[in-house]
Formats: structure tokens, C-alpha cells, sequence
């Protein structure tokens, strides 16, 4: 199996989102970023989150090679961080080179406007910041699973798998073991909404079973917070004042776009990233009927970007991320 990065720029979006018209792979394949050869030539088999910082770096992340990648204009491909095969713990508070460091499993990455990198270190349960080619621990305790508040030394995640960060450096992470979204300030933890498996909706964040096994972030312009609900088939909203909603989606697993924000249907819902106007892109995975990404309104209705379903791209879409310049950069198979 081989990875791609395919983009596609603001005019593109506004089209296929509007008509609902698939990429062919022709196009998918004149519009690659980074192809098969220069990911797979630096050990890359399961590409898993994406992220673009303010220069047009691509950065993603491999689940199964344990490492980050960063590609440039032009689509030059280097390990930013990591060794390729080698999963490893040494996410402490000391930074090490980033070619010394280890991960295991990083997932979900978000760029910040200074361009340093975070990356949920999924396996590790920690928060990682690779900054000034080196790499450094943020929270979480290594190899530890758990649900604990505090200093970046002492808390703790489960299978963090999504994150973001707003332009004044808050980072939200969509910490899934444990069905919540974590809130990092100053190196500070502490938890955003959600403490438990379930579905609560028109609560306040501090309710306690608002998610199952939340597996998407994202922060719009206006501080309104996006959670692809992956075991609930939902996409939830937490706007700024605290109170979590029913964005979009039935609550029952399946395909269908519907007609409106509450009976359209969704499958598994990874990553999520969202752009200026307030547009949410998703990535819903289902390798037997094929991944789609998908565009949800402001109002929580969906329109189909592509279908990978029949295609030669069909095993799997992972991530999605959208650029600070407006460009929509996905991560597809095949």
C-alpha cells in the first residue's frame, strides 16, 4: 500500500463541494503533492495525521514507522523527526535532537504560527512539540494511560489521537481512551468537556459522558470547537461560551448525506480540520464502501468532496488538514 498527499486550492473546493462531484484518479493523481515514491522512499506505509505550517511545509505523521515526515514545495520528502521502524519512549521534559527522538504511533499533528509542530504521540499517551529540530515533551506521562490533570509532567491522556491550536497558542486534544477533549494552556492540562463513554448534547462542557471515542479536532476562527463523535456518528460543536451541541449526523452509522444537519449518516469519523469561513472538512472512513471527505456547512450539512468508493484510492483516506492560505491537503492510499 502507498501513500499520497493530494491539494486542492480554494477554487477547486468551492466547486466539487458545491456539485458533489468526485475526483477521478486522473485528477487525483495531477493534483499529488507528495507521491508514493518520495513518502515510500523514507519507510512510509500508514501515513496518519497532516498539517501545513505558514511557509507551505507539509508535515504527516506515520502510525507504523513511528516517525514525522516533512515535505516541501515541490514535494522533497525528509524525516523531520523520529527513525523509521523504531518505536521508543524518551518523551521527557529534556529535548533531544529530533532524528534522536522516538514515538509510537503519532497520529494526529497541528502547526502553530511560529511553526513548530505538535503531534499526538498516540502509543506514548503524550503531547509532543518539535520545534528548532529538536523535539520535546509537552504532557503527558510515557507509557502511562490514564485521566489526570496538571503540569505537563504529571498529566495524563489515552490514546490521544487529534489535535489542534488556536493562534494564541491554546491546544485542544481529542483525547480518545478517555472520551474528551483536553484543554492545554502553558503547559497546564486540564479537561475541556467529557470525562466518560456517552452522548450528551445541549449540556454544558463540563458535563460528564458527552463523546465516545472522539477522534477529531478543530478550532474555527470564532472559537467554535469541532469533535468528529466517532462512536456516537456525530459531529459535535462546542461553542465558546462552554456549551456543547449536535452539529451534524443521525447517531446511526451509515452513508447517507440526507437532506438535513440531523439525518445524514457517517460511518467513522477520523480527522477534522476547518477553514476561514467556517467550513468543516472530515475524513469518514469505511474501506468496504469507500473513505470519503466530506464538507460540513456552518449549519452541519454535509456535501461529498470525493468518494473514494471504486476508485484506485479506495483502501483509505486518513487525514485532512487545510493550510493557512486556504488549500485543502488530504492523505490518500493506494
Amino acid at each position: 500500500m502507498a501513500n499520497s498527499v493530494i491539494r486542492l486550492n480554494s477554487a477547486e473546493l468551492a466547486e466539487t463541494a458545491a456539485l458533489g462531484v468526485a475526483l477521478t484518479d486522473a485528477e487525483i493523481a495531477t493534483k499529488l503533492e507528495a507521491g508514493p515514491v518520495g513518502l515510500n522512499a523514507k519507510g512510509s506505509v500508514s501515513v496518519s495525521g497532516v498539517c501545513v505550517d505558514y511557509s507551505g511545509n507539509i508535515y504527516v505523521s506515520d502510525l507504523d514507522n513511528h516517525i514525522i515526515l516533512k515535505i516541501e514545495e515541490g514535494g522533497k520528502t525528509s524525516v523531520l523527526a523520529g527513525k523509521s521502524g523504531v518505536a521508543g519512549d524518551n518523551g521527557t521534559l529534556t529535548n533531544v535532537a529530533a532524528l534522536d527522538a522516538r514515538f509510537n504511533s503519532p497520529v494526529g499533528l497541528a502547526c502553530d504560527k511560529s511553526g513548530n509542530v505538535y503531534v499526538a504521540d498516540s502509543g506514548n499517551h503524550q503531547i509532543r512539540v518539535i520545534r528548532n529540530g529538536r523535539v520535546s515533551h509537552l504532557a503527558g506521562v510515557a507509557g502511562s494511560a490514564g485521566f489526570t490533570n496538571g503540569g505537563g509532567s504529571t498529566a495524563e491522556f489515552d490514546t490521544p489521537w487529534d489535535i489542534d491550536v488556536t493562534p494564541s497558542g491554546v491546544i485542544y486534544v481529542a483525547d480518545s481512551g478517555n472520551h474528551s477533549i483536553r484543554k492545554i494552556v502553558d503547559g497546564t492540562v486540564s479537561t475541556f468537556a467529557g470525562n466518560a463513554a456517552g452522548d450528551k448534547e445541549d449540556v454544558a462542557a463540563s458535563a460528564g459522558d458527552i463523546f465516545d471515542a472522539p477522534l477529531g479536532v478543530a478550532v474555527d476562527p470564532n472559537g467554535n470547537i469541532y469533535v468528529c463523535d466517532t462512536g456516537n456518528y456525530k459531529i459535535k460543536k462546542i461553542a465558546p461560551r462552554g456549551w456543547v451541541y449536535r452539529h451534524s449526523g443521525s447517531g446511526v452509522q451509515g452513508k447517507s448525506l440526507g437532506t438535513t444537519a440531523f439525518d445524514c449518516e457517517y460511518n467513522n469519523l477520523r480527522h477534522s480540520s476547518v477553514d476561514r469561513s467556517g467550513n468543516l472538512y472530515v475524513v469518514d472512513a469505511n474501506t468496504a464502501n469507500g473513505t470519503r471527505l466530506l464538507r460540513v456547512s456552518e449549519i452541519g450539512i454535509p456535501a461529498t468532496i470525493n468518494d473514494l468508493d471504486g476508485s484506485t484510492y479506495n483502501d483509505d483516506a486518513s487525514a485532512v488538514a487545510v493550510s493557512p492560505a486556504g488549500k485543502l491537503f488530504v492523505v490518500v492510499f493506494d
